[in-house]
Formats: C-alpha cells, sequence, structure tokens
C-alpha cells in the first residue's frame, strides 16, 4: 500500500505531466478547486448518487494532496499530528448535544 506521500509525489507527476504546473503563488486557484470537488460531492448527495458521491471524494483527495506537494507539506504528517490534537479534546469538542 501506497503511504500519503507516495500518493503526493504521484498524484503530482501525472499532474504536471498533464500540464498543471501549479506553483506555491497559485494557491488561491488550488484551493478554489479543492473547493469545486467539494461542491461536485455535495450535488451527487442531493442526487442520491453514491458512485458519484464516491468518485468527487476521491477528487477531493487528489486535488488536496497535489496542493500539499506543491505546498511542501507533508500531509501524512500533518494528519498524524492533528489526529493526536484531536485525541485530547472532548466530546463534540465541548459542546453540548441538542
Amino acid at each position: 500500500m501506497k503511504s500519503l506521500k507516495e500518493w503526493q509525489r504521484m498524484i503530482t507527476e501525472y499532474a504536471i505531466d498533464k500540464g498543471f504546473k501549479w506553483k506555491k503563488k497559485d494557491i488561491d486557484t488550488m484551493l478554489l478547486r479543492i473547493h469545486s470537488e467539494i461542491s461536485e460531492a455535495s450535488e451527487a448527495i442531493r442526487d442520491e448518487d453514491w458512485d458519484k458521491f464516491a468518485e468527487e471524494l476521491a477528487d477531493v483527495f487528489i486535488r488536496l494532496a497535489n496542493c500539499a506537494e506543491v505546498m511542501g507539506i507533508d500531509l501524512e504528517k500533518e494528519i498524524e499530528k492533528k489526529h493526536q490534537i484531536n485525541l485530547q479534546r472532548p466530546s463534540l469538542h465541548g459542546r453540548k448535544r441538542k
């Protein structure tokens, strides 16, 4: 199984091969592309198209992995750090259930 770092590198190499040579200065566009994939996932839910929803979640990951690689972020390391922080949070982050 590939690590997240391997996915980041592989996805970015593919993107470059297809003409998407993002630079750090393109962060706004990269974030908009991630947002557009999330919007498409939302549309799939509205249409109750679960296969399309799964496909759009994969697109979100692909865009996110590419963005992280371009920005020099080790996504796997950051996920591990954030997960450790989340483990220390109270249930519902301290909010009361309704």
